[in-house]
Protein backbone atom coordinates (compact mmCIF):
# COMPACT_ATOMS: atom_id res chain seq x y z
CA UNK A 1 0.00 0.00 0.00
CA UNK A 2 1.46 3.41 -0.93
CA UNK A 3 2.09 5.84 1.91
CA UNK A 4 0.12 8.48 0.05
CA UNK A 5 -2.31 8.29 -2.83
CA UNK A 6 -4.15 10.72 -5.05
CA UNK A 7 -7.22 9.17 -6.66
CA UNK A 8 -8.43 11.01 -9.76
CA UNK A 9 -11.95 10.50 -11.05
CA UNK A 10 -11.59 10.99 -14.79
CA UNK A 11 -15.32 10.45 -15.29
CA UNK A 12 -15.99 13.45 -13.03
CA UNK A 13 -13.64 15.52 -15.18
CA UNK A 14 -15.44 14.38 -18.32
CA UNK A 15 -18.79 15.28 -16.76
CA UNK A 16 -17.49 18.70 -15.73
CA UNK A 17 -16.27 19.31 -19.28
CA UNK A 18 -19.62 18.28 -20.75
CA UNK A 19 -21.59 20.51 -18.38
CA UNK A 20 -19.30 23.47 -18.99
CA UNK A 21 -19.56 22.94 -22.75
CA UNK A 22 -23.34 22.98 -22.41
CA UNK A 23 -23.16 26.12 -20.29
CA UNK A 24 -21.11 28.14 -22.80
CA UNK A 25 -22.58 26.75 -26.04
CA UNK A 26 -22.36 27.66 -28.88
CA UNK A 27 -18.94 28.98 -27.86
CA UNK A 28 -16.29 26.27 -28.09
CA UNK A 29 -14.59 24.88 -24.98
CA UNK A 30 -10.81 24.76 -24.57
CA UNK A 31 -9.41 23.20 -21.40
CA UNK A 32 -6.29 24.25 -19.52
CA UNK A 33 -4.06 21.36 -18.44
CA UNK A 34 -0.97 23.31 -17.37
CA UNK A 35 0.69 22.65 -13.99
CA UNK A 36 0.23 18.89 -14.42
CA UNK A 37 -3.48 19.47 -15.09
CA UNK A 38 -3.74 21.40 -11.82
CA UNK A 39 -2.17 18.47 -10.00
CA UNK A 40 -4.48 15.88 -11.53
CA UNK A 41 -2.02 14.48 -14.09
CA UNK A 42 -1.29 16.07 -17.46
CA UNK A 43 -1.37 13.06 -19.76
CA UNK A 44 -4.21 11.04 -18.17
CA UNK A 45 -6.51 14.07 -18.05
CA UNK A 46 -5.76 15.04 -21.66
CA UNK A 47 -6.22 11.48 -22.86
CA UNK A 48 -9.57 11.32 -21.04
CA UNK A 49 -10.74 14.46 -22.86
CA UNK A 50 -9.16 13.83 -26.26
CA UNK A 51 -11.68 14.43 -29.02
CA UNK A 52 -14.17 15.96 -26.55
CA UNK A 53 -12.94 19.58 -26.41
CA UNK A 54 -11.89 22.24 -28.91
CA UNK A 55 -8.26 22.32 -27.80
CA UNK A 56 -5.85 21.96 -24.91
CA UNK A 57 -3.99 24.91 -23.42
CA UNK A 58 -0.64 24.46 -21.68
CA UNK A 59 1.92 26.89 -20.30
CA UNK A 60 5.20 25.58 -21.65
CA UNK A 61 6.45 23.66 -24.63
CA UNK A 62 7.46 20.57 -22.67
CA UNK A 63 3.86 20.02 -21.59
CA UNK A 64 2.66 20.18 -25.19
CA UNK A 65 5.35 17.78 -26.42
CA UNK A 66 4.47 15.33 -23.62
CA UNK A 67 0.89 15.30 -24.88
CA UNK A 68 2.00 14.67 -28.45
CA UNK A 69 4.29 11.87 -27.27
CA UNK A 70 1.29 10.34 -25.47
CA UNK A 71 -0.72 10.28 -28.69
CA UNK A 72 -2.90 13.35 -28.11
CA UNK A 73 -3.62 14.81 -31.56
CA UNK A 74 -6.06 17.58 -30.62
CA UNK A 75 -5.09 21.24 -31.18
CA UNK A 76 -2.76 22.57 -28.48
CA UNK A 77 -1.97 26.19 -27.62
CA UNK A 78 1.18 27.05 -25.66
CA UNK A 79 0.29 30.11 -23.57
CA UNK A 80 3.75 30.86 -22.20
CA UNK A 81 7.11 31.80 -23.73
CA UNK A 82 8.74 29.54 -26.32
CA UNK A 83 12.43 30.01 -27.04
CA UNK A 84 13.42 30.71 -30.62
CA UNK A 85 15.60 27.59 -30.66
CA UNK A 86 12.53 25.49 -29.79
CA UNK A 87 10.32 26.77 -32.60
CA UNK A 88 11.27 23.92 -34.92
CA UNK A 89 10.07 21.44 -32.29
CA UNK A 90 6.83 23.41 -31.86
CA UNK A 91 6.27 23.43 -35.61
CA UNK A 92 7.04 19.74 -35.99
CA UNK A 93 4.53 18.94 -33.24
CA UNK A 94 1.83 21.04 -34.97
CA UNK A 95 1.40 23.37 -31.99
CA UNK A 96 0.16 26.93 -31.79
CA UNK A 97 2.36 29.35 -29.82
CA UNK A 98 1.68 32.72 -28.27
CA UNK A 99 3.23 35.89 -29.69
CA UNK A 100 3.28 39.28 -27.96
CA UNK A 101 6.49 40.76 -29.35
CA UNK A 102 7.19 41.68 -32.97
CA UNK A 103 10.94 41.29 -32.59
CA UNK A 104 10.38 37.69 -31.52
CA UNK A 105 8.01 37.25 -34.47
CA UNK A 106 10.67 38.50 -36.90
CA UNK A 107 13.32 36.19 -35.44
CA UNK A 108 10.84 33.33 -35.49
CA UNK A 109 10.17 33.95 -39.17
CA UNK A 110 13.88 33.65 -39.93
CA UNK A 111 14.08 30.37 -38.00
CA UNK A 112 11.01 28.97 -39.76
CA UNK A 113 11.80 30.18 -43.27
CA UNK A 114 12.89 26.77 -44.51
CA UNK A 115 9.58 25.21 -43.43
CA UNK A 116 6.97 24.62 -46.11
CA UNK A 117 4.03 25.44 -43.85
CA UNK A 118 3.64 28.34 -41.43
CA UNK A 119 3.64 28.08 -37.64
CA UNK A 120 0.25 28.70 -36.02
CA UNK A 121 0.28 31.58 -33.57
CA UNK A 122 -2.13 33.36 -31.24
CA UNK A 123 -1.47 37.05 -30.63
CA UNK A 124 -1.90 38.18 -27.03
CA UNK A 125 -3.24 41.64 -26.21
CA UNK A 126 -2.66 43.10 -22.74
CA UNK A 127 -5.92 44.78 -21.74
CA UNK A 128 -5.17 45.24 -18.06
CA UNK A 129 -3.09 42.50 -16.42
CA UNK A 130 0.25 44.22 -17.27
CA UNK A 131 1.99 40.92 -17.82
CA UNK A 132 2.30 39.85 -21.45
CA UNK A 133 0.74 41.11 -24.65
CA UNK A 134 0.61 43.94 -27.16
CA UNK A 135 -0.93 47.05 -25.67
CA UNK A 136 -4.38 47.76 -27.16
CA UNK A 137 -3.17 50.81 -29.07
CA UNK A 138 -0.31 48.76 -30.57
CA UNK A 139 -2.39 45.71 -31.38
CA UNK A 140 -3.84 46.72 -34.80
CA UNK A 141 -0.44 47.45 -36.31
CA UNK A 142 1.11 44.40 -34.65
CA UNK A 143 -1.63 42.13 -35.93
CA UNK A 144 -1.23 43.58 -39.44
CA UNK A 145 2.51 42.86 -39.28
CA UNK A 146 1.89 39.29 -38.14
CA UNK A 147 -0.60 38.75 -40.94
CA UNK A 148 2.00 39.90 -43.45
CA UNK A 149 4.59 37.38 -42.19
CA UNK A 150 4.25 34.28 -44.40
CA UNK A 151 6.07 32.02 -41.96
CA UNK A 152 3.36 32.66 -39.34
CA UNK A 153 -0.33 31.88 -39.50
CA UNK A 154 -2.48 34.01 -37.18
CA UNK A 155 -4.91 31.41 -35.88
CA UNK A 156 -6.25 33.39 -32.94
CA UNK A 157 -6.02 36.40 -30.66
CA UNK A 158 -6.68 36.59 -26.93
CA UNK A 159 -6.35 38.45 -23.67
CA UNK A 160 -6.42 37.58 -19.97
CA UNK A 161 -9.00 39.08 -17.64
CA UNK A 162 -7.81 40.52 -14.34
CA UNK A 163 -10.89 40.52 -12.10
CA UNK A 164 -13.62 38.46 -13.73
CA UNK A 165 -14.28 36.67 -10.43
CA UNK A 166 -15.53 39.89 -8.84
CA UNK A 167 -19.22 40.65 -8.61
CA UNK A 168 -18.45 44.15 -9.89
CA UNK A 169 -18.04 43.70 -13.63
CA UNK A 170 -16.64 47.18 -14.22
CA UNK A 171 -13.04 46.27 -15.02
CA UNK A 172 -14.05 43.14 -16.92
CA UNK A 173 -16.31 45.27 -19.13
CA UNK A 174 -13.45 47.73 -19.66
CA UNK A 175 -11.10 44.93 -20.73
CA UNK A 176 -13.77 43.48 -23.02
CA UNK A 177 -14.18 46.85 -24.68
CA UNK A 178 -10.42 47.40 -25.01
CA UNK A 179 -9.97 44.00 -26.63
CA UNK A 180 -12.90 44.38 -28.99
CA UNK A 181 -11.79 47.82 -30.13
CA UNK A 182 -8.21 46.61 -30.61
CA UNK A 183 -8.96 43.58 -32.79
CA UNK A 184 -12.22 44.29 -34.60
CA UNK A 185 -11.64 44.55 -38.32
CA UNK A 186 -7.97 43.56 -38.23
CA UNK A 187 -8.11 39.80 -37.60
CA UNK A 188 -8.25 37.38 -40.52
CA UNK A 189 -11.53 35.63 -41.25
CA UNK A 190 -11.99 32.67 -38.94
CA UNK A 191 -9.46 33.79 -36.33
CA UNK A 192 -10.40 32.58 -32.83
CA UNK A 193 -11.03 35.34 -30.29
CA UNK A 194 -10.82 34.27 -26.65
CA UNK A 195 -10.62 35.94 -23.26
CA UNK A 196 -12.81 34.12 -20.72
CA UNK A 197 -11.38 31.62 -18.24
CA UNK A 198 -13.52 29.67 -15.75
CA UNK A 199 -15.06 32.57 -13.84
CA UNK A 200 -15.86 34.77 -16.84
CA UNK A 201 -17.13 31.82 -18.83
CA UNK A 202 -19.73 31.19 -16.14
CA UNK A 203 -20.50 34.75 -15.02
CA UNK A 204 -20.14 37.06 -18.02
CA UNK A 205 -21.57 35.57 -21.26
CA UNK A 206 -20.46 38.55 -23.35
CA UNK A 207 -16.81 37.55 -22.76
CA UNK A 208 -17.18 34.05 -24.22
CA UNK A 209 -16.50 35.21 -27.80
CA UNK A 210 -15.39 32.28 -30.02
CA UNK A 211 -13.75 30.11 -27.35
CA UNK A 212 -13.36 29.95 -23.57
CA UNK A 213 -10.32 28.58 -21.71
CA UNK A 214 -11.55 26.64 -18.70
CA UNK A 215 -9.08 25.57 -16.03
CA UNK A 216 -10.00 25.28 -12.36
CA UNK A 217 -13.69 24.55 -13.04
CA UNK A 218 -12.74 21.54 -15.17
CA UNK A 219 -11.45 19.89 -12.01
CA UNK A 220 -14.62 20.55 -10.04
CA UNK A 221 -13.47 23.60 -8.09
CA UNK A 222 -15.28 26.93 -8.22
CA UNK A 223 -12.98 29.77 -9.33
CA UNK A 224 -14.25 31.86 -6.43
CA UNK A 225 -16.97 31.98 -3.81
CA UNK A 226 -18.38 34.99 -5.65
CA UNK A 227 -18.75 33.07 -8.91
CA UNK A 228 -20.94 30.46 -7.25
CA UNK A 229 -23.01 33.10 -5.45
CA UNK A 230 -23.46 34.91 -8.74
CA UNK A 231 -24.87 31.88 -10.50
CA UNK A 232 -27.10 31.12 -7.55
CA UNK A 233 -28.49 34.63 -7.46
CA UNK A 234 -28.86 35.19 -11.19
CA UNK A 235 -29.74 31.61 -12.19
CA UNK A 236 -27.86 32.04 -15.46
CA UNK A 237 -27.95 28.33 -16.11
CA UNK A 238 -29.79 25.52 -14.40
CA UNK A 239 -29.34 21.82 -14.93
CA UNK A 240 -31.58 21.08 -11.95
CA UNK A 241 -34.59 22.60 -10.27
CA UNK A 242 -33.62 24.92 -7.44
CA UNK A 243 -29.96 25.77 -7.00
CA UNK A 244 -28.55 26.39 -10.51
CA UNK A 245 -25.06 25.42 -9.31
CA UNK A 246 -26.10 22.02 -7.93
CA UNK A 247 -24.29 19.27 -9.76
CA UNK A 248 -22.53 21.65 -12.16
CA UNK A 249 -19.02 20.93 -10.85
CA UNK A 250 -17.75 17.72 -9.25
CA UNK A 251 -14.40 17.66 -7.41
CA UNK A 252 -12.27 15.03 -9.12
CA UNK A 253 -9.49 14.37 -6.62
CA UNK A 254 -9.25 12.45 -3.34
CA UNK A 255 -6.04 12.51 -1.27
CA UNK A 256 -5.51 9.84 1.35
CA UNK A 257 -2.76 8.37 3.52
CA UNK A 258 -2.72 5.62 6.14
CA UNK A 259 -2.16 6.06 9.86
CA UNK A 260 1.28 4.60 10.60
CA UNK A 261 1.46 5.07 14.38
CA UNK A 262 -0.77 5.83 17.38
CA UNK A 263 0.23 7.01 20.85
CA UNK A 264 -1.44 8.25 24.01
CA UNK A 265 -0.13 11.44 25.58
CA UNK A 266 -0.98 13.07 28.89
CA UNK A 267 -2.29 16.50 29.72
CA UNK A 268 0.38 19.14 29.04
CA UNK A 269 2.58 17.01 26.77
CA UNK A 270 3.81 18.69 23.56
CA UNK A 271 3.51 17.42 20.00
CA UNK A 272 5.94 18.17 17.18
CA UNK A 273 8.89 20.46 16.59
CA UNK A 274 8.97 23.66 18.62
CA UNK A 275 6.39 22.33 21.10
CA UNK A 276 3.80 24.60 19.47
CA UNK A 277 0.87 22.45 20.63
CA UNK A 278 0.27 20.84 24.03
CA UNK A 279 -2.49 18.48 25.04
CA UNK A 280 -5.21 20.02 27.20
CA UNK A 281 -6.28 16.54 28.33
CA UNK A 282 -5.25 12.94 27.71
CA UNK A 283 -5.08 12.72 23.92
CA UNK A 284 -4.65 10.09 21.26
CA UNK A 285 -2.26 11.14 18.50
CA UNK A 286 -2.06 9.54 15.05
CA UNK A 287 1.03 9.96 12.89
CA UNK A 288 0.52 10.30 9.12
CA UNK A 289 3.44 9.65 6.75
CA UNK A 290 3.38 12.87 4.76
CA UNK A 291 4.33 16.49 5.25
CA UNK A 292 5.29 19.57 3.32
CA UNK A 293 7.56 17.58 0.98
CA UNK A 294 4.40 15.76 -0.11
CA UNK A 295 2.47 18.99 -0.65
CA UNK A 296 0.84 19.40 2.78
CA UNK A 297 1.41 23.10 3.36
CA UNK A 298 3.24 23.90 6.60
CA UNK A 299 0.71 26.70 7.12
CA UNK A 300 -1.82 23.99 8.04
CA UNK A 301 0.08 23.36 11.29
CA UNK A 302 -2.34 23.66 14.22
CA UNK A 303 -5.01 24.93 11.81
CA UNK A 304 -6.03 22.27 9.33
CA UNK A 305 -7.94 19.02 9.70
CA UNK A 306 -8.15 15.59 8.11
CA UNK A 307 -10.97 13.06 8.07
CA UNK A 308 -10.63 9.80 9.96
CA UNK A 309 -13.58 7.45 10.24
CA UNK A 310 -15.85 10.14 8.83
CA UNK A 311 -14.88 12.68 11.53
CA UNK A 312 -12.84 15.87 11.33
CA UNK A 313 -9.61 15.49 13.27
CA UNK A 314 -7.34 18.52 13.82
CA UNK A 315 -3.73 18.62 12.69
CA UNK A 316 -1.67 19.29 15.82
CA UNK A 317 1.90 20.46 16.10
CA UNK A 318 4.09 21.63 13.26
CA UNK A 319 3.84 19.75 9.99
CA UNK A 320 7.19 18.06 9.38
CA UNK A 321 8.93 17.50 6.06
CA UNK A 322 7.48 14.00 5.66
CA UNK A 323 5.10 13.52 8.60
CA UNK A 324 2.28 15.20 10.47
CA UNK A 325 0.31 14.45 13.61
CA UNK A 326 -3.45 14.41 14.11
CA UNK A 327 -5.64 14.35 17.21
CA UNK A 328 -7.90 11.27 16.85
CA UNK A 329 -9.20 11.24 20.42
CA UNK A 330 -12.78 11.52 19.11
CA UNK A 331 -12.32 8.46 16.88
CA UNK A 332 -11.98 5.64 19.43
CA UNK A 333 -11.68 2.93 16.78
CA UNK A 334 -8.88 4.67 14.85
CA UNK A 335 -6.15 2.14 14.08
CA UNK A 336 -2.85 1.78 12.28
CA UNK A 337 -3.46 1.25 8.58
CA UNK A 338 -6.73 3.17 8.59
CA UNK A 339 -6.98 5.75 5.83
CA UNK A 340 -7.01 9.45 6.66
CA UNK A 341 -8.48 11.77 4.04
CA UNK A 342 -6.73 15.07 3.45
CA UNK A 343 -8.80 16.09 0.45
CA UNK A 344 -12.14 14.59 -0.48
CA UNK A 345 -15.12 12.95 1.20
CA UNK A 346 -15.34 10.42 4.03
CA UNK A 347 -18.90 9.59 5.01
CA UNK A 348 -20.93 12.77 5.47
CA UNK A 349 -17.85 14.95 5.87
CA UNK A 350 -15.75 16.54 3.14
CA UNK A 351 -12.55 18.55 2.96
CA UNK A 352 -12.27 20.64 -0.19
CA UNK A 353 -9.38 22.40 -1.86
CA UNK A 354 -11.06 25.63 -0.76
CA UNK A 355 -10.94 24.42 2.86
CA UNK A 356 -7.20 23.73 2.63
CA UNK A 357 -6.67 27.08 0.95
CA UNK A 358 -8.60 29.00 3.62
CA UNK A 359 -6.68 27.32 6.44
CA UNK A 360 -3.28 28.28 5.03
CA UNK A 361 -4.21 31.65 3.52
CA UNK A 362 -4.01 30.94 -0.20
CA UNK A 363 -6.29 29.84 -3.05
CA UNK A 364 -7.43 26.43 -4.25
CA UNK A 365 -5.44 26.86 -7.47
CA UNK A 366 -2.19 26.81 -5.49
CA UNK A 367 -3.23 23.90 -3.29
CA UNK A 368 -3.81 21.72 -6.37
CA UNK A 369 -0.97 22.98 -8.55
CA UNK A 370 1.60 22.32 -5.83
CA UNK A 371 0.72 18.65 -5.37
CA UNK A 372 4.10 17.07 -6.11
CA UNK A 373 4.72 15.03 -9.23
CA UNK A 374 6.17 12.17 -7.18
CA UNK A 375 2.92 11.46 -5.33
CA UNK A 376 1.31 8.25 -6.62
CA UNK A 377 -1.83 8.88 -8.64
CA UNK A 378 -4.49 6.33 -9.55
CA UNK A 379 -7.25 6.87 -12.09
CA UNK A 380 -10.80 5.71 -12.55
Amino acid sequence: MPLCNLRIDLEAIRRNAARLAELVAPTSLAVVVKANAYGHGLVPVAQALAGRVARFCVYELGEALALRDAGVTDPILVLGPVRREDLDAAHAADLAVTVWDLDFARRAAVTLRRRRTPLAIHAEVDTGVARLGFRPEQAPAAIAALRETPELMLEGCFTHLASSEDLDEGFTSLQHRRFTEAVDGVLPTGAIRHMAASAAAMMWPETRLDMVRVGIALYGVWPSHESRLFLQSRAIHSLHDGDPTAGLLEPAITWTTPIVALREIDNGEPVGYGCTWRAAHPTRIATLPLGYAEGLDRGLSNRGSVLVGGRRCPIVGRICMDMCMVDVTEVPDAHVGQQATLLGRDGAEEITADDLAAWCGTIAYEVLARLPLHLPRSYS
